[in-house]
């Protein structure tokens, strides 16, 4: 699952009946106290039988390493982003914070991968093929970025000091229009390593079953720790190679963004060989039909327990990406941050993210799911108010201050990430494990293009407009006074989030016993397919109209309007 950062959490519990027979009360915790919890499972608590396995141990390597280059370019691809879209290519506001969001779109597919192994084997092996094909088309894909050329960028450079200079004419005025096609290409390197990150999760949640309830969470903790200092390395290598002149960055020397994809192309090749040769994974003895599948998954989604944590995943997700597109714009023209300390501080906040991650597998296994996911929406929302409006209203605008945010922000926010997987291993039965957990992830990673794509079209309403940089350049203060309230909007849209906690279970033991006592019904699945269906069509086609030159103008898609663009280029 994606690095992503929800701004949501889940909640309060119900009265079930169980199978008929005795109506139990159970009862929502009003602290975030640590309780003790049970489980009618194995010995230990353990969901699957089998012994604990060590995934540091050689003949797992390769299933460590997956996460680790999952984390390179997963990481180093957004990290080329901000200096691209934004320093080189000028695109506008809501295409940047469209193309964020197209570069992880493929992991809005993690349902149908996941099915795909799970019933699908190659040469007996649930994973290590899917692993393996993955990798060789995220490969081709980030060779094809290296031998794809850039156009001229869109700021004319000085002379004198290479720097953009953003008061002049453009020179490349149709660079803007160019973004998109290189977003789609970047999409498609994504789409490799996401069908291989699907088939290691799937791993993943098979070796969690088998931890004893004390333990449970510690290994997909562990991969998401991996993958992040995956994340590290490969923003390490944009931060100090991507940061040229032209990209925003202050060096006079540097890497081409092609030159960053053939390095990428790199490690993603070595993962060829190395999934098949060093991940120990047995061959599958039985394998459940398509049909036989499919009615097991329309079984899953019947289940009220499923449809609530569905809805949680969606929901969280979506809210989360109605924000206003100004932050691109004000990152770079107000508060003037460069590709270099926009890295580094990254990389401090991927440290303090591995830190909190750490400390949930230490302290907080046991700890209530909803009070932790509540504390982390608030305190991100409360922490970042100020470093947002003071840089909007020219208190302070210095990218050291505004990047400040970094260290408050991770833990928080890691604590809000890590806790919000943790019920996908509850709600997975033997054998599903590889769909319960791309269905989940996947319901995940499609709330986040539709809240993008609810937010271009809503943000459109702001005058002036939010979408162009001439409005930052010029900085009037009519102008910051809209941009402020665009915040506020984002803030309510965070804070009314809270209303999602209804949804989660509180810890492991209930979750287990939702799906115990919780009521089956097919409107349930009914329900759930057409939430998955409908969003994943119109986000589909929202973002997608934002990355095309000729559609990117349309209100619909997030644009000022196409006729407004063409009386200016008159």
């Amino acid at each position: 699952m994606p690095a992503v950062r929800p701004s949501t959490a889940l909640g309060t519990q119900e009265k079930m009946a169980a199978h008929g027979a005795i109506v139990s009360q159970y009862t929502t915790h009003s602290t975030c106290e640590i309780s003790a919890v049970s489980d009618d499972g194995d010995e230990g608590g353990a969901l699957s039988s089998g012994p604990e396995v060590n995934v540091f141990s050689f003949k797992q390597l390769g299933y460590i390493l997956q996460y680790f280059s999952v984390g390179l370019i997963y990481g180093g691809l957004p990290a080329t982003s901000y200096g691209l879209f934004q320093g080189y290519l000028n695109v506008p506001a809501h295409v940047f914070a469209t193309a964020k969001i197209v570069l992880v779109m493929p992991w809005a597919f993690k349902f149908a991968f996941g099915l795909i192994n799970d019933v699908f084997p190659i040469v007996g092996y649930r994973r290590k093929p899917y692993m393996v094909l993955g990798w060789s088309f995220c490969s081709l894909m980030l060779l094809l970025l290296w031998q794809t050329p850039l156009p001229a960028p869109y700021w004319c450079l000085s002379n004198t000091t290479g720097e953009a200079l953003t008061d002049a004419k453009p020179c490349n005025a149709a660079a803007q229009q160019q973004g998109g096609r290189y977003a789609l290409m970047m999409m498609a390197a994504a789409l490799g390593y996401v069908i291989a990150d699907v088939a290691a999760d799937g791993l993943t949640v098979e070796f969690a079953r088998r931890e004893p309830i004390k333990k449970r969470g510690r290994t997909q903790t562990t991969a998401y720790m991996v993958r992040t200092i995956g994340v590290i390395c490969a923003t390490l290598l944009v931060g100090f190679g991507m940061n040229g002149k032209e990209y925003n960055g202050s060096f006079d020397f540097g890497l081409s963004f092609n030159t960053i994809c053939a390095i990428l192309a790199l490690p993603s090749t070595a993962m060829v060989p190395i999934s098949w040769f060093l991940i120990d994974e047995p061959r599958s003895s039985v394998i459940r039909t398509c049909r036989e599948y499919l009615s097991m998954s329309w079984a899953l989604l019947s289940s009220r327990a499923m449809l609530f944590v569905l809805c949680f995943q969606f929901f969280s997700a979506m809210i989360s990406q109605i924000t206003t597109p100004a932050i691109g714009p004000i990152k770079r023209y107000w508060a003037g941050v460069q590709v270099l300390q926009s890295s580094l501080f990254a990389i401090v906040g991927h440290v303090l993210f591995v830190i909190g991650l750490a400390l949930v597998k230490k302290y907080f296994l046991s700890m209530d799911w909803r009070c932790m996911l509540m504390i982390s929406l608030v305190s991100l929302q409360l922490l970042d108010m100020p470093f947002q409006f003071l840089t909007v209203f020219g208190v302070v605008r210095n990218q050291y201050f505004y990047l400040g945010e970094t260290f408050l922000l991770e833990i928080p926010d890691a604590i809000n990430f890590v806790v919000s997987t943790f019920v996908i291993v509850e709600m997975a039965e033997n054998g599903n494990e590889g769909l319960v957990y791309g269905l989940l992830t996947t319901t995940y990673n499609l709330g986040q293009p539709l809240g993008r794509a609810i937010s271009n079209q809503l943000y459109t309403i702001f005058r002036p407009s939010l979408d162009e940089s001439s409005n930052y350049i010029q900085d009037t203060v009519a102008f910051r006074s809209t941009v402020a309230k665009s915040f506020i909007l984002s803030y309510a849209f965070a804070f009314s989030s809270l209303f999602m906690l209804i949804l989660l279970p509180s810890q492991k033991a209930e979750a287990q016993r939702r799906k115990r006592v919780w009521a089956h019904h097919n409107n349930y699945a009914v329900a759930s397919v057409m939430l998955i269906g409908s969003a994943l069509v119109y986000s589909l086609m929202v973002n997608m109209l934002s990355m095309f030159p000729e559609t990117m103008c349309l209100k619909f898609a997030g644009g000022g309007g196409c006729d407004v663009v063409e009386e200016a280029e008159e």
